[in-house]
């Protein structure tokens, strides 16, 4: 099997989980990535052969970057034909990223069955071109239609269980007996967040809540500073590898609704407030935040509403008197997303896929 996982991070780890999964079946699978992927040595190491491709994201905007991107797709189609030609796969797979639309299109010239991964609630533009040239479509999130085939977002085994929250905490160099809030943006941090946060914690006034901020890359001294001028000591990072301590040391999460992020809060049971990026293509992550706010495992605030209503929600979900049974109960809510556990996501993935490439 051919898998293309490209691009970010959200593709990448959940491409090289069926992968790893695939080789333990005895299959032979080929990763595709873009060009000088930063996860190529992760691949090395893995034992996972790699195919680089020279392409990047479609431009936004009409530009003459547009027409360097066309040329580069071209190219990226001629190439992995190239290389279905050579290495016979019995299916493909595109984890949604924009190497998956030059592979569905190969295998669509030379006759390869084909699938595609999409984690988010709506199909974005990879898919919908991969859907158009006959791929099968399987869902990380239950689809905003309501119609398809639901497998989960695989996450990283680190993951899967869940983790003792004092441990966590003193493992992380926290209070282990304090209550603590978990606030990120992903690699890049979330402007939204790492500005609005610190005042809405300064007017809540809640001094034994301690604070482990990931404001993401070179943005940690602002945040610092931010907490600082609300009068707040906080925990500021620009970022934490063992994810799954920062989960387990959470209280409450404050993050975006990224897809892989949703899965990861889904595999830890976290309640979480989710402040969708407002940029994303076709406002997907916040059709992803509904699919949580609908089954009441969180909350959902837009960015344009941060300034008026993040401390208020904050003082409810961490302050008020019922505030402990409201996060509980938001944490029983993700057994009603009807998703696979985190532990079997990959593997019923797996099955689904040999399943295809029988047919």
């Amino acid at each position: 099997m051919i898998v293309a996982a490209g691009g970010t991070g959200g593709h990448f780890y959940p491409g090289m989980a069926v992968a790893q999964a695939l080789k333990a079946r005895g299959w032979e699978p080929l990763m595709v990535v873009r060009e000088a992927d930063a996860a190529l040595p992760l691949l090395e190491t893995e034992g996972v052969a790699a195919l680089p491709v020279d392409l990047r994201g479609l431009p936004r905007r009409p530009g003459p970057e547009l027409f360097a991107f066309a040329w580069k797709l071209a190219g990226g189609v001629l190439l992995l034909s190239r290389a279905l030609k050579a290495f016979r796969p019995d299916l493909v797979l595109g984890m949604g990223g924009y190497l998956t639309a030059p592979l569905a299109c190969a295998a669509w010239r030379l006759g390869v069955p084909s699938a595609a991964h999409e984690s988010n609630a709506i199909l974005g533009l990879a898919n919908r071109t991969a859907a158009g040239l006959g791929a099968k479509i399987f869902w990380g999130l239950p689809p905003r239609d309501g119609l398809g085939t639901v497998v989960g977002t695989p996450v990283r085994p680190a993951l899967w269980t869940r983790r003792e929250p004092g441990e966590a905490r003193r493992a992380l160099g926290l209070d282990a007996a304090r209550p603590t809030l978990l606030a990120f943006g992903g690699s890049q941090g979330a402007k939204g967040i790492n500005e609005n946060l610190p005042a809405a914690l300064r007017d809540l006034s809640l001094p034994a809540l301690q604070v482990l901020h990931l404001a993401g890359r070179s943005k940690a001294d602002e945040v610092r500073a931010a907490y600082r001028a609300a009068g707040l000591s906080a925990d500021v990072r620009e970022y934490l590898d063992d994810m799954g301590a920062a989960y387990a040391a959470a209280d409450l999460v404050v993050c975006r609704s990224g897809a892989s992020t949703l899965a990861e809060l889904h595999a830890q049971r976290k309640p979480a407030l989710l402040i969708p990026y407002p940029h994303a293509a076709a406002d997907h992550q916040d059709a992803n935040a509904r699919v949580f706010e609908k089954s009441g495992a969180a909350v959902r605030l837009r960015e344009d509403e941060l300034g008026g209503r993040l401390g208020a929600l904050l003082a409810d979900l961490l302050k008020s008197s019922g505030a402990a049974i409201k996060r509980a109960k938001m944490a029983e809510a993700c057994e009603r997303l009807d998703l696979p556990s985190a532990e079997k996501t990959t593997g019923k993935f797996v099955l689904e896929l040999e399943k295809l490439s029988r047919a």
